[in-house]
């Protein structure tokens, strides 16, 4: 495990309620330990508790990167309530873990709708795991890549306000050591950031990735239901890939043109059900009327923030705990 900590000049008995009421928002264990709160993350875990006459925050995760990542998150928190922490063993001027800088090799039209980016880089085989998922990195004109502070936390030139950090899903990684080439689909839409790079973006050009990090796709249960719009694709379509072959389920994908539905590897005992936006049906049609078992069953939904909510409640009100399902919000209206 890779551990550091940090010191706060603020009351441990105002400090652990202040965790604890962010942890229950964003849906983590809690757990007190003589004095101590313990906070349990996927990749990591979070303590709290008494220091002389403050608090002291001590995070463990298991690499390097995720515990960046930790500490950057923290540190944003805190620093919201007037907070500025200092992490122990901090070394400004060096490349945040969690970030890694690639090239592009290839840009290739998969469909109407997508477009896939191949990546290479010597330091990506650590996105073969630990999520599906890793932000792309769009700085301001002549910016360089972030660095780590004095603090250890990175730091954003032009400020963190002036980047866009789009999330997207490892659809394929093939490693060399810690070497790899990684490769993720664009949904091409009007308007779209990233769609506009991918129509400039030339095979040698230099991009700057941070994660991996979401949703690892691997669930227990012996059924599952993939439910998701355009967006989606990509990660259902890894999560599919990486099912096993016994998993049962049912897997309804939007796409908008008959040429946007591509061969996917997937278990036998799931249905993959393609709907053109065409059709008039919705995610939340197809979420609604899904037959779903009492037992061993896990859901996942993922589009539009709105659709994303309203699925949540969808779930819920037919008798799924929590812990059945994800509905992710993968782009919002407007």
């Amino acid at each position: 495990m890779n551990r550091t900590s940090t010191f706060l000049a603020f009351p441990v008995d105002q400090a652990i309620p202040a965790f604890r009421q962010m942890a229950t928002a964003w849906e983590l264990p809690v757990a007190d330990e003589g004095g101590t709160l313990l906070v349990s993350l996927d990749h990591g875990e979070i303590r709290v508790g008494p220091e002389k006459s403050g608090t002291s925050v001590r995070v463990a995760a298991a690499n390097a990167g995720n515990l960046q990542m930790l500490r950057d998150l923290l540190t944003e928190q805190l620093t919201a309530h007037g907070l500025a922490p200092s992490w122990e063993g901090a070394s400004a001027g060096r490349q945040p873990a969690n970030l890694s800088i690639a090239r592009v090799v290839e840009i290739l039209d998969l469909s109407p709708s997508y477009r896939r980016v191949t990546l290479d880089g010597p330091d990506l085989a650590r996105f073969a795991h630990g999520g599906l998922h890793f932000r792309l990195l769009f700085g301001p004109e002549g910016a360089g890549w972030p660095e780590v502070n004095e603090r250890g936390v990175t730091q954003w030139p032009g400020g963190p306000g002036s980047w866009h950090r789009p999330v997207y899903t490892t659809r394929d990684i093939v490693c060399r050591g810690e070497a790899a080439t990684l490769s993720f689909d664009v949904f091409l839409h009007e308007g779209g950031r990233v769609t506009e790079w991918t129509e400039k973006v030339q095979p040698g050009d230099e991009i700057a990735l941070t994660g991996p990090g979401g949703e690892n796709g691997q669930r227990d249960a012996q059924w599952r239901a993939f439910i998701g719009d355009e967006t989606a694709l990509p990660a259902i379509a890894r999560m599919l890939a990486a099912a096993p072959e016994t998993l049962q389920g049912e897997a309804v994908i939007f796409v908008p043109e008959q040429d946007d539905i591509q061969p996917l590897s997937h278990p036998k005992g799931v249905n993959v059900r393609w709907v053109l936006r065409s059709s008039g049906e919705t995610p939340l049609d197809a979420l609604s009327t899904m037959a779903l078992p009492q037992t061993s069953r896990h859901v996942f939904f993922a589009g539009e923030k709105a659709e994303a909510l309203s699925a949540r409640s969808i779930l819920l009100d037919r008798g799924l705990a929590k812990g059945e399902f994800v509905a992710a919000t993968y782009w919002n209206q407007g």
